[in-house]
């Protein structure tokens, strides 16, 4: 996966969260992204999420609402491969950035939309971000526990779900271009990225719920050890389900396990966990082929074996924050040989020069305040 995408180059206009994301994965897959950031918009301390998903990207600054900034757009857009862009609908096209204005450019140019609630639709112009796109699709119900109150979530999941779906629909739309020479135009929107990770668990609406829908099965379930911590086990295989009840002396209760709101089963397992700690409980039914997990803060995932093992972990040093472990994007992507995060308009002379600009011109916008 590291040089799949060598030689593709990107450019990220205006985009938040989910474009950074897209463009981090493009990168980690050897890809090389350019960003265009606006002048004056420099983050004093840079923020964790640029630390992270800027990675081996370039940075410069640019007015993009000057023509001088939109001539330079039009100059990066002949030349690269991929463009993401992030703004409400309407904004390209008043930058006279937008797709019909660019493929005219670059006929094999894939341009990726990354908005909100998608180019059409009577919600296109809404405002919103995770937590709104979580709660309009269900998915901040799915992931509340019965009975508990809905909460701000910890994990941006539908920032995650578009960059990723951002990704895989920019690689797919590579292939076609390679292949027919022609572009694509990506519309992709948070609330459908958030909405299609409920396929697998609420795919299908039918015109009535079961009786136990939302209930608990007490082989699938999270309880507290006598540590105070709290252990996962999904012990869903009727084989690990009976393996985990008679290990633990009630065999009569592995085909209860199973089913939902079984309340004798569900307080059985409670005692019976709330007896050793956690650690413990990992060892012994991880030895009898149960699926089993500590359940760890995102801190305590860092130290992962697993994760370890699998290159998921990258350390680096940055010039502003110094030592770092960081999140890899994918698996087997090579980020640990990736430039720290730039400053952002750290590349913009070098770009502009790339571009044809002379030093004095490129001294003019500076002194103009366009780059």
């Amino acid at each position: 996966m590291q040089d799949c995408l060598s030689g593709i180059e990107v450019l990220e206009i205006g985009v938040m969260t989910p474009g950074k994301f897209a463009g981090f994965l493009l990168v980690g897959w050897g890809a090389r992204s350019l960003r265009i950031e606006r002048p004056g918009g420099q983050l004093d301390p840079i923020t964790n999420e640029d630390l992270l998903l800027n990675r081996g990207k370039r940075s410069m600054m640019l007015d993009l609402r000057s023509a001088a900034g939109r001539e330079v757009v039009h100059r990066l857009a002949a030349r690269v491969d991929v463009v993401i862009e992030g703004y409400r609908p309407g904004v390209a096209k008043r930058l006279g950035i937008d797709w019909e204005t660019l493929r005219e450019l670059n006929q094999k140019l894939v341009y990726c939309s990354i908005s909100g609630f998608g180019q059409d639709g009577p919600d296109r112009l809404r405002p919103g971000f995770d937590l709104i796109f979580q709660a309009a699709t269900g998915l901040l119900h799915a992931t509340t526990p019965p009975g508990a109150v809905p909460s701000v979530p910890a994990a941006n999941l539908a920032d995650a779900a578009a960059g990723f779906a951002a990704g895989f629909a920019i690689t797919a739309a590579l292939r076609k271009a390679a292949v027919d020479g022609v572009g694509s135009r990506l519309d992709l929107s948070m609330l459908e990225a958030a909405f299609s990770l409920l396929a697998v668990s609420h795919g299908t609406l039918h015109t009535h719920d079961g009786a136990n829908g939302g209930a608990l099965r007490a082989a699938c379930n999270v309880y507290q050890a006598a540590d105070g911590r709290y252990l996962a086990i999904a012990a869903v295989r009727p084989a690990s389900c009976r393996a985990l009840f008679e290990h633990l002396g009630r065999g009569d209760l592995a085909v209860r396990g199973l089913l939902p709101g079984d309340a004798e089963a569900i307080s059985f397992l409670k005692t019976a966990i709330a007896a050793r700690p956690a650690a413990e409980w990992v060892v012994e039914l991880g030895a009898l082929d149960i699926e089993v997990s500590p359940v760890r803060s995102p801190a305590e995932a860092f130290d992962d074996p697993q994760l370890l093992a699998r290159g998921m972990i990258a350390a680096s040093n940055h010039p502003q924050a110094g030592p770092l472990r960081q999140i890899n994007g994918l698996a087997g992507s090579g980020l640990p040989e990736l430039a720290p995060a730039p400053v952002f308009g750290r590349d913009t002379e070098v770009v502009m020069a790339e571009l044809g600009y002379s030093e004095a011109a490129i001294a003019a916008l500076r002194g103009a305040g366009k780059i």
